[in-house]
């Protein structure tokens, strides 16, 4: 009987600890440069990629992939001047997890993640989707903000939302 409560309690643990997101929504694919979400949900699938993989191939990569996702630890290097054009050219969302500098430091040539003056980028938002189409003269910036840090799954939801409408 013990082991059958452990088993039991070791399955809830597991279960529990879950990221889960409660996207129910068209299923998605979604490149990341950085690392990869510690979320579930069948519908939605990361798949990493490097920032030079992204650059060279926007054309698959945007046929493949519903939007590609920059996270912090590539913050740095994805805000150098070498890529304002591939992010102005992709044709597909992109979102700036956590970025609190919103994507002007990535899409504005002579700032860097390091030296974009912060209170001056800051609108409060935790996350920025980026969209560009120079041929059809559109620009758009949607932000995502997050309360609280146990509130991640509903942003999580929140972004999925809007990818799924772009």
């Amino acid at each position: 009987m013990k082991k059958i409560l452990f088993i039991v309690s070791l399955f809830l643990l597991v279960a529990c600890s879950n990221n889960e997101v409660k996207y129910d929504g068209a299923p998605l694919k979604i490149a990341v440069v950085g690392d990869i979400p510690e979320l579930h949900n069948e519908k939605i699938h990361f798949k990493p990629i490097s920032l030079d993989e992204f650059s060279e191939d926007t054309l698959t990569i945007s046929t493949n992939f519903d939007a590609v996702m920059i996270t912090p630890v590539m913050f740095e290097e994805a805000s150098e001047d070498r890529f304002v054009k591939v992010y102005k050219d992709s044709k597909m969302p992109i979102i700036f997890f956590d970025s609190r500098k919103r994507n002007l430091p990535f899409t504005n040539e002579g700032l860097t993640y390091e030296t974009a003056h912060w209170e001056s980028l800051n609108n409060g938002s935790h996350t920025t989707i980026y969209i560009s189409d120079i041929d059809a003269n559109r620009e758009d910036a949607w932000y995502f903000y997050l309360k609280d840090e146990k509130e991640l799954d509903i942003l999580y939801k929140e972004i999925f939302q809007k990818i799924e409408t772009l």
